[in-house]
Formats: C-alpha cells, structure tokens, sequence
C-alpha cells in the first residue's frame, strides 16, 4: 500500500516503515494532515467507545484519501510529531483493534488495508508503535455502527478534513452515494464491453462447435503490469493451483501451463488443449471453455452437437473458481461482477449420464437452444475466495439460468444448498473435488446420481 505523502517524506511505503522512519518523522516534525494522524497513547483499546472511535477515524481517512494513523508519536501544540512514546503492542491487542472494525465499519474495509506493530527494541517487544495503514476506497462511504455507550446505536459517517475529522451531514452523504453510483455505472459498462472484446479475441483458437465463456470483473482494480515479472508470477499462481487437490480449477490451470502467452495493452491470452484463458493486469479474467463431447449420431441429422449437464455445470465451478482465484491474487478486491454464458448450434441433444461412465448416452429428441445472451450474478470477492460456500452457491445460480437455455429446469452436479454430487465426477475430478471441498469445510453430497 502505498501513501503518497509519506513515500515523499520518508522514501518508503508503508509496509517498510520501521522505528527509525518513525524518529525521522519526529526529526522532521511532521505535521498532521488530511492523510497523517499520530495518536500519543493507545485509547482506542480501552473499551467499546475507544473502539468506535478508532472506527470513525478510519474510515474517515478511507472516505477521503487514504493514510496512516500512527499510535505511539506524541505531538506538540501545533498538531506536529515531537517524540516516541511507545505503546503496549500483541498479537491479541491487534486482533482486537480488527475485531472492533469488523463490528462496526460497512462495508468493511478493502483487502489493502493493513496493521503492523513494530517493537521499540529487541529487548522490550511487548512495547512500540501501532501503524494503521488506510488505503483510499473506491467503494466509498463507509458507515460507521456504534457499539458504546456514547450516543443512539445508529449509523453514521465521517470523514477526514484537514488535520480534524467531522462527521458528514446529509448533503456530503449523498454526493458520496452519487458517486458511488456514477462509478458503479461506469463499472457495468466496462464489465459488458470486457466480456465482448474478450470473447472476440478467444473465439478464434476456441475449438469445438460449444464452448463457455465466464468473465469476471472486480470493482476494486488491481495495480499490476504487464511484464516478465508478470509473466513468471502468473505461471506460477496457475501452477499452485494445478497441483493435486489444491482447488477444483486444477484441470483448467494444469491445461493452461506450458504455453506461450500473447500480449495486448494491459491483458494477455494463453490458450492450451480446450481452455483458453485472458487476465487483466487489473485483476479481472475470462474463461473460455471447450464443451464439446462426442459428436451428435448420423441419424439425429438436426442436432450438431451434444452437450453433457454435468460437464457443462463442473466448468462453470472450476472457471468461476479459477477466475476468483485470480482476481485476489493479483490484488482486485471488493464486489465480483460474473458474467456467463454459451455457444452453441441452434438444435444440441442434452446428455445427463455422469462422466464417471457407469451409464451410457442414448441419444433422444433435440432440443432447442436460446443460448448467447450471458448471465450475470454479483457477490464479494473475498467471500468468494475464502472457504467454497460462496463460489458453490453463485456456480450453481449461474448453471441454472445457463441450463434454462436449453429447457432444463435443475443442475444435475450441482444442489440448491450449494452441495456438489461429487460422485458424478470422472474418477481423478471427484478425487480434486473432494479434497478440496474437505479442506474448505464442503462436503460432497451423499446419495445416487
């Protein structure tokens, strides 16, 4: 996380600051402002009002411009740093101070902001300096929700002004809102032309006459670039995840290493054996999938293609698992916005056998499909990224409207409780499947097929 001001002052960011940073702060007498706060003692600890007001104070800097509280710098009359004065610090002193914010900031807070203790020597580490990095929000108000005893137990929302923190009044509130709202409208905007322009440049290599595209945009851009850096650290995310048992997306991930990538301004494409992927340095992504089977029988002359349920609904989960995976990674946060849809001919035949084949596709009647227009859901990308709850339950909506295209009204993989019927996986799928759902606390549904 970087705070402008301070890398001008000191020539660091944030997570290099250590004491002597601190003393040179002091040195300089640096002043307080808009994005720098030096606290003498450490109130906000001492009980439920202490907290709320670390809550306001936070999230005051964050509905401004981002910064840096410092507890543990005594100022002088004018406001200025004077000298240390260091502060009990601990893991669960810590803890606190981020449970407090839990409770009490809506929405929380972006993935970037952080809390370091850092120890005033060696010898004494229980005591030194607590830093509270706050980075600028682009999701911008946040609401601060009372706990103590100062007050009515209703929302409120401050903000930084200068070297003084105010809470808002009405007009403020709304032109904050207002301006939520225009990015949010900006943000839909970028996240349809996102799914066009990159749907066009994989439909080429894309094989098969039925594919799945998943395209994920996050409204809290990452800052990353593209360069051999880059490159190598991306092979790297995509091997992690390719490892047996360390997500559901590893047949994506392991199909997608070993191969070259094209550039473009600010994204890049890698296409391996029926899986074409474009990330975004901005942390966003498109899946491209192919779903194609074994080709329709000569006799069901109307039909072009079949389309297996099971499988098409598993490459939902491990696209949107792989592209979530991603996005944090790369440092995106805040809402997901998760657009999906396929291609496909104008008559497919629908196989519901599982691709573990104990039953055999008996081709029927061909159905029609009204496939094309893309689905779109919203959720929080770090509830999708932490646990498997989430991205289960946003999978399973999204193969439900996809399903629907083509007259089916129920997933066959996966349940309404965000369940997966494990069992209907081939034998090395079900086997990543279930490790993964073990170590995310999922379970595998029980039953027949």
């Amino acid at each position: 996380m970087r705070i402008p001001r301070l890398a001008q002052l000191l020539g660091t960011d944030f997570e290099d600051l250590d004491r002597r940073h601190l003393v040179e702060l002091c040195d300089l007498h640096a002043a307080e402002d808009v994005d720098l706060d030096f606290k003498q003692d450490n109130a906000y600890a001492k009980d439920a009002d202490g907290l709320d007001e670390f809550a306001k104070d936070v999230t005051a800097m964050a509905n401004a411009r981002g910064g840096l509280i410092v507890i543990g710098v005594t100022e002088n009359d004018q406001g200025d740093a004077e000298q240390l004065n260091p502060v009990a610090i601990s893991d669960k002193l810590h803890n606190q101070l981020i449970q407090g914010l839990r409770s009490r900031v809506f929405p929380f807070l972006p993935p970037d902001f952080r809390m370091r203790l850092i120890a005033d020597s060696p010898t004494t580490p229980e005591r030194g300096y607590i830093l509270v990095g706050i980075p600028r929000s682009s999701v911008a108000p946040h609401a601060v929700r009372p706990t103590g005893g100062k007050g009515q137990q209703r929302y409120g929302y401050a903000r930084r002004l200068g070297r003084t923190t105010a809470w808002l009044d009405e007009s403020e509130i709304a032109a904050l809102y207002r301006d939520r709202f225009k990015l949010a409208e900006d943000h839909s905007h970028r996240v349809t032309a996102q799914f066009e322009d990159d749907g066009e440049w994989l439909a080429t290599p894309a094989g098969g006459s039925m594919r799945l595209d998943v395209s994920l945009v996050p409204t809290g851009r990452a800052e990353r670039r593209i360069d051999r850096t880059f490159l190598q650290e991306v092979r790297g995310f995509l091997g992690t995840l390719a490892r047996p048992g360390a997500a559901p997306s590893a047949a994506l991930s392991r199909g997608l290493l070993g191969h070259a990538p094209e550039i473009r301004r600010g994204r890049m494409r890698i296409s391996g054996p029926g899986v074409h992927a474009v990330w975004h340095s901005d942390g966003s992504a498109h899946l491209q999938v192919d779903l194609t089977t074994d080709p329709a029988p000569a006799s069901q002359d109307t039909a072009t293609a079949v389309l297996n349920l099971t499988l098409l609904e598993s490459r939902v989960l491990y696209g949107l698992h792989l592209a979530c995976a991603y996005a944090e990674w790369a440092g995106a946060y805040g809402d997901a916005d998760v657009l999906a849809s396929t291609s496909s001919p104008a008559h497919v035949l629908l196989d519901r056998t599982p691709l573990n084949g104990t039953a055999r596709f008996v081709p029927g009647m061909p159905v029609s499909s009204d496939a094309g227009n893309p689905c779109h859901r919203i959720g929080y990308l770090e509830a999708l990224c932490n646990g498997s709850m989430q991205v289960r339950a946003m999978a399973h909506d999204l193969c439900t409207d996809l399903l629907a295209d083509y007259g089916v009204y129920e997933p066959t993989l996966l349940r309404s409780d965000a369940t997966v019927r494990s069992e209907r996986l081939a034998q090395r799928e079900r086997a990543e499947m279930e490790a993964w759902l073990a170590s995310t606390s999922g379970a595998a549904a029980p039953g027949g097929l």
